[in-house]
């Protein structure tokens, strides 16, 4: 896949093949979203299939949607990710925009994130069991009560509880089940260097108290 380049002071270069630009740390766009039901004070959070990434994850719960711009696009364009990645078309007007995440970060030998995440909140009224989910890069869905989640990443306690929803990627059928969540299952990174889910719960806490303008994270 071709993205386009930048420097670290999110510049534009060119273009490079993604894997290119990992593996010798090139700046680039990225797009990323957290969903969260207003109605049910809920946020989802994503499982990814394993094996996609030469610095897999296993069985963490990342953000809702992620993934890089294509060479070319805008950032309104991005909200293709939420097409690929849930199923759902969504017009980026829906979503409201947090600001960029400067990082930097090496994953793996051959996998350096020098990136420019442009984070995103997006309201969604929808209850679990409709999001089609039919990616074969996302395994599944985890929905936790904010508060709920908001304790945990902050070591309020040390575990809460959440629906899962899950395909087997044998059959392609959907399971939605109960269960926990413990900061094990989590990204350690965002959990410890920025802070990063923290910061976007406190962000969709804020929006939930009817904050729609600078929300700043």
């Amino acid at each position: 896949m071709l993205i386009d380049i930048y420097t670290d002071r999110n510049k534009h270069l060119g273009t490079e093949d993604k894997r290119v630009a990992h593996q010798s740390g090139l700046w680039h766009r990225t797009f990323s979203c957290l969903a969260l039901n207003p109605a049910t004070a809920t946020v989802l959070l994503q499982k990814k299939s394993p094996g996609r990434y030469v610095f897999d994850r296993p069985d963490q719960a990342d953000f809702t949607v992620g993934g890089h711009y294509h060479a070319g696009e805008t950032i309104p364009e991005g909200v293709r990710e939420l097409r690929e990645e849930l199923g759902l078309d969504i017009p980026y007007t829906n979503l409201h925009p947090l600001g960029i995440r400067q990082t930097a970060v090496t994953l793996a030998p051959n996998w350096v994130e020098h990136e420019f995440q442009y984070w995103h909140l997006l309201p969604l009224d929808l209850d679990l069991a409709d999001i089609p989910l039919d990616d074969a890069e996302v395994s599944g869905l985890v929905e936790l009560a904010l508060d709920d989640a908001i304790a945990l990443v902050s070591a309020q306690t040390t575990e809460v509880p959440v629906k899962y929803l899950i395909r087997d990627d044998q059959n392609g059928h959907r399971r939605l089940l109960e269960g926990v969540l413990r900061p094990g299952d989590l990204i350690p990174g965002y959990l410890t260097i920025d802070q990063l889910y923290l910061r976007m719960f406190i962000a969709a806490r804020r929006y939930l108290n009817g904050e729609r303008t600078h929300l700043f994270w």
